[in-house]
Protein backbone atom coordinates (compact mmCIF):
# COMPACT_ATOMS: atom_id res chain seq x y z
CA UNK A 1 0.00 0.00 0.00
CA UNK A 2 1.16 3.37 -1.31
CA UNK A 3 0.79 5.79 2.05
CA UNK A 4 0.42 9.94 0.71
CA UNK A 5 0.90 12.87 2.86
CA UNK A 6 -0.95 15.99 2.44
CA UNK A 7 1.87 18.73 2.33
CA UNK A 8 -1.00 21.28 3.00
CA UNK A 9 -2.01 19.67 6.32
CA UNK A 10 -1.09 22.59 9.21
CA UNK A 11 1.48 21.04 11.54
CA UNK A 12 3.39 22.24 14.77
CA UNK A 13 5.86 24.67 14.72
CA UNK A 14 8.97 23.71 16.79
CA UNK A 15 11.34 26.50 18.21
CA UNK A 16 14.67 26.60 17.74
CA UNK A 17 16.90 28.42 19.53
CA UNK A 18 19.24 29.52 17.27
CA UNK A 19 22.85 30.23 18.02
CA UNK A 20 23.94 33.78 19.23
CA UNK A 21 25.37 36.72 17.22
CA UNK A 22 28.44 38.28 17.57
CA UNK A 23 27.46 41.75 17.45
CA UNK A 24 31.31 42.48 15.82
CA UNK A 25 32.98 40.07 13.53
CA UNK A 26 36.33 41.59 14.19
CA UNK A 27 38.51 38.81 15.12
CA UNK A 28 36.16 35.79 14.92
CA UNK A 29 38.08 32.92 13.30
CA UNK A 30 36.95 30.37 10.89
CA UNK A 31 37.03 26.96 9.36
CA UNK A 32 36.90 26.47 5.76
CA UNK A 33 35.57 23.00 4.48
CA UNK A 34 37.11 21.93 0.97
CA UNK A 35 35.34 19.10 -0.43
CA UNK A 36 36.66 17.93 -3.48
CA UNK A 37 34.45 19.55 -5.75
CA UNK A 38 36.24 21.75 -8.64
CA UNK A 39 37.51 25.35 -7.39
CA UNK A 40 36.03 24.94 -3.92
CA UNK A 41 39.67 25.63 -2.55
CA UNK A 42 40.51 28.66 -4.57
CA UNK A 43 36.78 30.11 -3.39
CA UNK A 44 37.35 29.48 -0.10
CA UNK A 45 40.51 30.95 -0.03
CA UNK A 46 39.58 34.28 -1.72
CA UNK A 47 36.20 34.00 0.31
CA UNK A 48 39.01 34.10 3.62
CA UNK A 49 41.21 36.92 2.34
CA UNK A 50 37.42 38.82 1.61
CA UNK A 51 36.65 38.20 5.18
CA UNK A 52 39.91 39.09 6.35
CA UNK A 53 40.34 42.69 4.32
CA UNK A 54 36.55 43.31 5.39
CA UNK A 55 36.46 42.13 8.93
CA UNK A 56 39.44 41.00 10.22
CA UNK A 57 38.04 37.22 10.45
CA UNK A 58 41.04 34.96 10.35
CA UNK A 59 41.31 31.41 8.74
CA UNK A 60 42.61 28.81 10.96
CA UNK A 61 41.65 25.58 9.27
CA UNK A 62 40.99 24.73 5.74
CA UNK A 63 40.11 20.78 6.09
CA UNK A 64 39.57 18.65 2.95
CA UNK A 65 36.98 16.70 3.14
CA UNK A 66 37.38 14.06 0.34
CA UNK A 67 34.28 11.99 1.55
CA UNK A 68 30.82 12.33 1.64
CA UNK A 69 28.28 12.25 4.56
CA UNK A 70 29.27 14.01 8.10
CA UNK A 71 32.89 14.34 9.67
CA UNK A 72 35.05 12.26 11.08
CA UNK A 73 35.82 12.03 14.55
CA UNK A 74 39.26 12.75 13.86
CA UNK A 75 38.33 15.43 11.18
CA UNK A 76 36.08 17.28 14.50
CA UNK A 77 38.85 16.89 16.77
CA UNK A 78 40.91 18.86 14.43
CA UNK A 79 39.07 21.76 14.35
CA UNK A 80 37.16 21.66 17.22
CA UNK A 81 38.23 24.97 19.97
CA UNK A 82 39.43 26.60 16.74
CA UNK A 83 36.72 28.63 15.57
CA UNK A 84 33.98 30.66 15.68
CA UNK A 85 32.10 29.41 12.59
CA UNK A 86 32.51 26.96 9.53
CA UNK A 87 32.32 27.50 5.90
CA UNK A 88 31.53 24.76 3.59
CA UNK A 89 32.36 25.17 -0.18
CA UNK A 90 31.11 23.33 -2.93
CA UNK A 91 33.13 24.71 -6.36
CA UNK A 92 31.52 25.13 -9.50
Amino acid sequence: MIALVDPTIVTERDEIDYAPRPTNPSKLRVVLVENTKKNSEAVLRQLAADLKSAHGIEMEVLLHKPQRGPFTDAQLRDIRGKADFVISGVGD
